[in-house]
């Protein structure tokens, strides 16, 4: 089921672009914000306490003789991921940049996007495929899911639209966002099939917890025109903080 959910996250962006066309920019980044709160909810109610709290000293093979290992591999997922907005030009923080109408498949965006999507998507390899000393808690890997769902949407969007701004065929544009599509998924069954992959599960959600910290950081402080204050964007922001929380808690009690 996770396989079809982080597919179809990216697929229903695209199909979106397709039946209506959106093209009012303001809304589009409203749901950025949206999920760029979301995401950094998630990750400071689930993810993080994962692996830096009780979850991560189960595994005390992996701390190196008291080095911050965990720290480490979150610094190495902002950095990675600040290395990548200059490739993929920050689309999967929802700037589009529209170039000219030439119909040429943006290569160094859509490898941006791919190497993005496949990292993701590795902590979320199932207990039955890596074994309960490695796998992700439930509610965790749920978490990490719908944080990655509430992200592809917009992304996809964004990037679908600009495909087709830029001059290539509905078909062309498919075939295009088929291939990030498939790159969460890829990671997820990477971890399961690789068995040295999948005896770093926490290590690699680490990763994904400093790849989501740029993301939605970046979302969230980036100003708008004249520095004014956005009403619709905070709104936005308080919206998503607090579909999180609510959804915590519907856990918790």
């Amino acid at each position: 089921m996770s396989y079809l959910i982080l597919f179809l996250s990216v697929a229903v962006g695209a199909v979106l672009v397709l039946i209506w066309q959106p093209s009012d920019r303001r809304k589009i980044k409203l749901l950025t914000a949206f999920g760029g709160a979301y995401i950094l909810s998630v990750t400071s109610l689930h993810l993080l306490p994962e692996v830096f709290g009780g979850g991560a000293h189960q595994h005390g093979d992996h701390a190196h003789n008291g080095f911050p290992i965990m720290g480490l591999c979150l610094l190495l997922g902002f950095f990675v991921q600040l290395i990548l907005d200059y490739v993929s030009q920050g689309i999967e923080h929802g700037h589009a940049h529209h170039h000219a109408h030439d119909g040429k498949v943006p290569w160094g965006m859509l490898i941006g996007l791919c190497i993005h999507a496949y990292l993701e998507g590795t902590p979320l390899a199932h207990e039955n495929h890596v074994g309960h000393e490695h796998a992700l808690p439930v509610e965790v890997h749920n978490a990490l899911l719908v944080g990655i769902v509430m992200h592809n949407v917009p992304v996809s969007i964004v990037f679908m639209s600009m495909l087709l701004h830029n001059g290539l065929t509905r078909t062309k544009s498919l075939l295009v966002v088929l291939v990030f599509s498939l790159m969460s998924p890829l990671g997820m069954l990477t971890a399961e099939i690789v068995e040295p992959i999948a005896r770093y599960q926490r290590e690699l959600m680490a990763v994904v917890i400093g790849i989501f910290l740029h993301i939605a950081t970046t979302i969230l402080f980036e100003t708008g025109e004249e520095h004014r204050f956005n009403i619709r964007k905070f709104l936005a922001i308080v919206a998503g903080t607090g579909v999180a929380i609510l959804g915590s808690f519907l856990h918790f009690h």
